[in-house]
């Protein structure tokens, strides 16, 4: 199921899902997502690209999908 993570609090709460730290005082949105997207990539490379493109798989731009295949290995 896609799922989208529009702003700090969706993050926080998918941080605790994931056992990964709250964000850091005067850490920037940008900053603690792609923190967050580096933590949750190993276990789940979707949800983590849905954390980084801020929506769900299934409004990926192609862009963003290139991007997903390229962390894949996939396309060079």
């Amino acid at each position: 199921m896609p799922m989208d993570f529009p702003d700090m609090q969706s993050l926080k709460n998918c941080a605790k899902v994931h056992g990964f730290r709250q964000p850091m005082e005067g850490e920037s949105e940008p900053a603690y997502r792609t923190a967050l997207a580096d933590h949750v990539q190993p276990r789940d490379m979707i949800e983590s690209m849905e954390i980084r493109n801020k929506v769900g798989w299934d409004r990926f731009t192609p862009e963003q999908e290139r991007d997903l295949l390229k962390r894949k290995g996939l396309i060079l």
